[in-house]
């Protein structure tokens, strides 16, 4: 009787090196963990092609959104676009603002073709369209992030500060791009 426990015993033992190693040969396979460490390079977000990747969005949009105040509308950013401006303003967009980050809507790469926007109407803003972001000033950018944009899906973000608010406008800057005829 004894025998046998003990053989028991040693089975048991291999069994579970075998699940230490396959644990440890698994993690290495499945690569870095996401979300640690500094983001990704700008606009390069791992993720599903309902996040925002599929199609370039609607370019340009004609839609009509409530203007800021002019001595709003008119401030240019007071911010520096610094590499550290623009990681803020991309882990903002992409994962911090709560309570849901500004991808969801928007898209990983700020093309308007987020998870939500199917659902949205109007869409959300397409910020890689240079035609309509080049009419959209920095105030009132910053204008709608606050306050949100009535008659849409785009909330206000009251609790957001001021410097990080200027932070994702100038990460949004980084989206247009010309457009390929």
């Amino acid at each position: 009787m004894m025998q046998g426990f003990t053989r028991n015993r040693k089975n048991w033992g291999i069994i579970g090196v075998i699940l230490l190693l396959f644990g440890m040969v698994a993690e290495v396979w499945a690569g870095p963990p996401l979300g640690h460490g500094r983001r990704y390079n700008l606009r390069h977000h791992q993720g599903h092609h309902g996040q925002g990747f599929a199609g370039e969005g609607i370019c340009p949009q004609g839609r009509v959104t409530v203007q800021a105040p002019d001595d709003i509308r008119n401030q240019t950013n007071p911010l520096e676009p610094s590499r550290e401006v623009l990681y803020s303003g991309e882990s903002l967009f992409q994962v911090d603002v709560q309570p849901a980050a500004c991808k969801i809507c928007h898209g990983v790469n700020g093309n308007g073709l987020g998870l939500m926007a199917q659902g949205l109407n109007p869409s959300p803003r397409n910020f890689t369209c240079e035609e309509t972001m080049k009419e959209i000033s920095d105030g009132q950018l910053f204008w709608i992030i606050r306050n949100g944009s009535q008659g849409t899906g785009m909330p206000a973000f009251k609790d957001l500060k001021d410097r990080e608010i200027w932070q994702i406008v100038h990460y949004l800057r980084q989206f247009p791009q010309p457009r390929r005829r």
